[in-house]
Formats: C-alpha cells, structure tokens, sequence
C-alpha cells in the first residue's frame, strides 16, 4: 500500500512538472521575442506550394505577404529587413516549420522578391514584431 502512495505521488509530482514545463516554453517563445530584434537566415517558398493549405487553413499565395515561424501566433506581422540591402517588408504569419538549416523564416516569394534575394535563395535578414497576433 506504501508502495502505490509513493508511486501514485512520484507520477502527480513529474505530470505536474511536466506540464508547467510545457506550459512555460509555449508562452517563453513569443515573449522573449517580443523585445528586441532577431536575426537569422530566411528563405522563401518554392512555387510548387502556391494553392496549397498552411497550417492555418490559408490557401499559400506566392503573391502575398506571409512568411512562416515556428511557433509565433499565427496573425504576427513581422518587419524583415534584408541585411545585405536594408530593403524591409511587412509580413503576416500564417503558417509553420520545423528549424532546419539555420533558417528562421521561410517568406512568399512576393515578400522575397521585394527584399530582393529570389535569386540566392536565402538571405540574413533582421525580423522584429510588429504585432502580435492573437491565435
């Protein structure tokens, strides 16, 4: 009986800490995010994706202003600023992915074309909020 009190209070104790844990890196990321600048590498979406679903149920369209983050509330606008060129854009994120490669964005290609870096494909770019969105 002694045993299953203790194993009984050993998996409340870690489910619990588990999920403030959980709970804690959800919130952390767009806070942290919310004060300052980040930079990073972007790259943009191939066309083969134009008409498909993101993971906000929109329909990707090459010819807006949208980029993907992994875990920002979808509805942010962001200002990418190329860093090579000082050209900045607006965008609004609707969509997600995994980190891979360095990247921190992944832009439509209208926005990587105003920023002008279609051509190399990637860019270092500086990103901050502009707003915060609310899903």
């Amino acid at each position: 009986m002694h045993k299953r009190r203790w194993l009984a209070h050993s998996l409340l104790t870690i489910g619990l800490a588990s999920f403030c844990t959980l709970g804690h890196a959800r919130t952390a990321g767009p806070e942290g995010l919310s004060e300052g600048k980040r930079i990073g590498k972007a790259s943009y979406y191939s066309d083969k994706f134009h008409g498909r679903r993101t993971a906000s149920g929109e329909r990707y369209d090459r010819n807006a202003l949208t980029a993907d983050h992994p875990f920002l509330p979808f509805g942010t606008v962001l200002r990418v600023t190329n860093l090579q060129n000082h050209r900045s854009v607006e965008v609004r994120v609707n969509d997600r992915h995994r980190l891979r490669g360095g990247r921190v964005l992944d832009l439509s290609r209208r926005a990587a074309s105003e920023l002008r870096f279609v051509g190399a494909g990637v860019a270092m770019v500086q990103f901050e909020i502009v707003q915060l969105g609310d899903s």
